[in-house]
């Protein structure tokens, strides 16, 4: 991460978390599971997110139980279903949301879970959308696109 600092809460702990974002919408092919990337970071206590490599992912650099979320915003769109996965070491999916698409309104899409992450596993969020054409997976800083993960034991 861009930022490598171990920050001491009052209570005597560290803070072992990530949040990012990218700074662009990101666009979604049709009937495609995609990974999302992330440009950009809020904080990076531990070295778990990079700006320049394997930029769709976050690391647990330290092993511990982790609350990991993702937001996401699709634009209005009538056709079809909209889903965002959390995946660990690009093969087990964690947690998933599914839901149909919102053909007045924007499809916000919030996702977390609690897990136990080995040092080095990464956890990346991945989308799938069919509307029939390509849709942006929209930035709206700084609550969309966001994706985060905060060990808590």
């Amino acid at each position: 991460g861009s930022t490598d600092t171990t920050v001491t809460d009052e209570g005597g702990g560290t803070d072992t978390s990530a949040r990012v974002y990218n700074s662009a919408h990101i666009s979604i092919a049709n009937a495609t599971e995609t990974y999302l990337t992330f440009n950009s970071e809020r904080w990076d206590t531990d070295t778990i997110h990079s700006t320049s490599s394997n930029t769709d992912r976050l690391t647990a650099t330290t092993a511990g139980k982790y609350f990991i979320f993702v937001h996401i915003v699709w634009p209005p769109n009538s056709t079809g279903k909209r889903k965002v996965f959390l995946e660990v070491n690009g093969s087990t999916i964690i947690a998933m949301h599914v839901q149909n698409a919102e053909p007045a309104y924007y499809t916000f899409q919030s996702l977390a879970t609690h897990y136990n992450l080995a040092a080095g596993d990464y956890v990346k969020t991945k989308v799938y959308q069919d509307s029939g054409g390509a849709l942006n997976c929209e930035s709206n800083s700084p609550f969309t696109l966001e994706f985060g993960m905060v060990k808590v034991q």
